[in-house]
């Protein structure tokens, strides 16, 4: 690898939950339904498999196409599919063109059962195009990837030695397939290790977890469940999960910006007479008490 770049950056300065939205489901703008928050992350991998979508929103640009005026991040998180399509002109080019207020550098594809010198090459390749994307002028997300220990604090060390101060890490299959327990407190030792070497304060966003873990050290979640969960009918209560026709909370009022009162239910009721209506309301819901959620505490 070629001699690092070093870039003077500052925190991008996360809100405790970010909502991820579906840009190709308007259903999911919750600020068109009078939801007010100040930020959003926009899936990249989204307009990649819908060509005519991107070139619609790349004439616009991400804020006009979706008429929100809060801070916009791109996620350069994908599936794998995706990545080895895109070189990091390819990311230039559509950065510039969808306009967002920061990006994530790009993502790739690290396995805990890959043999050692694959996972490592990707590895290396992380950050190497996190050293071409300090040729952006623009504010940089770095990414917490690696396959084990070493190679997420390798990871780490070499963003930070270019400037990153800002991390997200990619979290939903880690959690799934039940390995972030193991990963995730290297990260967090990592970041704190090199906090107390280089002075330097960071922030770490949990990317694709739809409910608070038990490290003080995640500043921030980002997720797309709300609408997800949305969609199968399930309903969210104090941050946590439930069918919405769960007895433990079905009769119960809702006094949210979205419910106004209303019970599950009645949100049952209202979904077989309006089933567009219905959706919206828990999704809306789901979004509000998420937010609640996440921030409270901070």
């Amino acid at each position: 690898m070629s001699s690092l770049s070093k870039k003077l950056m500052t925190k991008i300065g996360f809100e405790r939950f970010i909502p991820q939205i579906d840009i190709s489901d308007k259903k999911s703008w919750f600020w068109r339904h009078g939801v007010e928050l100040p930020e959003i992350f926009v899936p990249l991998w989204q307009l990649l498999v819908d060509k005519t979508l991107l070139e619609e929103v790349s004439l616009k640009g991400l804020h006009d196409f979706l008429g929100f005026n809060g801070r916009i991040f791109l996620s350069l998180v994908m599936p794998d599919e995706l990545l080895d399509n895109l070189r990091f002109k390819d990311y230039f080019r559509l950065v510039k063109n969808l306009g967002p207020d920061a990006t994530m550098i790009p993502d790739n594809y690290t396995y805990v059962d890959d043999p050692l010198f694959l996972s490592w090459s990707q590895t290396v390749r992380l950050v190497s195009l996190a050293n071409d994307f300090l040729k952006l002028d623009i504010p940089l997300i770095g990414l917490i990837k690696g396959a084990n220990h070493l190679q997420i604090d390798w990871a780490i060390r070499k963003q930070v030695e270019m400037g990153y101060v800002s991390f997200a890490m990619p979290a939903r299959e880690l959690f799934e397939d039940n390995l972030l327990g193991d990963l995730l407190p290297s990260a967090l030792m990592s970041l704190k290790w090199f906090s107390k070497r280089t002075r330097t304060d960071f922030e770490l966003l949990l990317y694709g977890i739809g409910r608070r873990l038990k490290y003080r050290e995640i500043g921030s979640y980002s997720n797309l469940s709300w609408f997800l969960e949305a969609k199968q009918g399930h309903y969210f209560k104090g941050g946590k999960l439930y069918n919405f026709k769960d007895p433990e909370i079905r009769f119960e009022e809702c006094t949210c910006e979205a419910c106004r009162g209303m019970m599950p239910q009645e949100l049952i009721d209202l979904m077989l007479s309006d089933k567009e209506l219905g959706l919206k309301t828990l999704a809306l819901h789901n979004l509000l008490d998420m937010n609640r959620a996440l921030t409270r505490g901070r």
